[in-house]
C-alpha cells in the first residue's frame, strides 16, 4: 500500500490521499520504523482516507528509496520529524509524545514533531512495543494537523491523556472514530 511518491496529482488529493514527508532526525532503524509507519498506516486504514508515508532526508530510514523532498510542499503534504526531545523546553509538557504545529486562523498545520526517546521509554515502562507506540503517536499527531490542535476525543487514537494501562490494553481500543474519519476526510478534500 505505501509507495513513494515524488509528486501527488489532483486526483488524488480529492480521493482523500495526503502524503507524509518523514525525517528520521532520531536515527529509527530501517525496521523499526518501518514497524511504526505500518502501525500508522493501519490506524487510517479504516478512516477512508489514504496516507503514503515518503521518506525523506540524509538520515531517513523507511524501507523506501530515500527522496530528496527539495520541492515545496503541496497542499495535501505534511512533515512528521522523529526526533529525541529537547532536554528542556518551557512550552513543552514534560511527558509529551509529540506535538503538532496548527496554525490559529485555519486550525489546521502541516508540521508535527515526534518524541521517540520519550516513546521509547514509555513503552518500555508499560511493556508495549515501542515501534508500535511511535506509530500511534505518528497518527494522533497526523490526526492534529487535519482536526486541529486543540481537538481531543474521548477513546481512541485521539484521546489527549494515554496512561499506561490504556498503552497496554487491547490493540482494537486505538482507532479514530467515525467523526474523526470524516473530518479529516473533508479536510483533505479541502486542499
Amino acid at each position: 500500500m505505501v509507495a513513494c511518491l515524488t509528486t501527488m496529482t489532483a486526483s488524488a488529493a480529492q480521493a482523500g490521499a495526503i502524503t507524509v514527508r518523514v525525517y528520521n532526525s532520531a536515527q529509527i532503524p530501517a525496521t523499526n520504523l518501518d514497524a511504526a509507519r505500518r502501525t500508522a498506516e493501519a490506524m487510517f486504514r479504516d478512516t477512508g482516507l489514504t496516507v503514503i508515508f515518503r521518506p525523506c532526508g540524509r538520515q531517513s530510514s523507511l524501507a523506501d528509496p530515500i527522496a530528496s523532498c527539495d520541492e515545496p510542499l503541496q497542499p495535501s503534504e505534511f512533515v512528521v520529524r522523529v526526533i529525541d526531545a529537547p532536554v528542556f523546553s518551557p512550552a513543552l509538557h514534560p511527558e509529551a509524545f509529540g506535538v503538532a504545529y496548527v496554525v490559529e486562523e485555519t486550525n489546521r498545520g502541516w508540521l508535527a514533531t515526534v518524541f521517540s526517546d520519550r516513546i521509547g521509554r514509555a513503552a518500555s515502562r508499560v511493556g508495549v512495543e515501542a515501534d508500535t507506540l511511535l506509530g500511534l503517536v505518528i497518527a494522533h499527531e497526523i490526526g492534529h494537523l487535519l482536526l486541529g490542535v486543540g481537538y481531543h476525543g474521548e477513546t481512541g487514537v485521539m484521546r489527549a491523556e494515554w496512561a499506561g494501562d490504556l498503552l497496554g490494553g487491547p490493540r482494537g481500543q486505538w482507532h479514530f472514530s467515525r467523526l474523526e474519519a470524516a473530518a479529516m476526510r473533508q479536510a483533505a478534500i479541502g486542499f
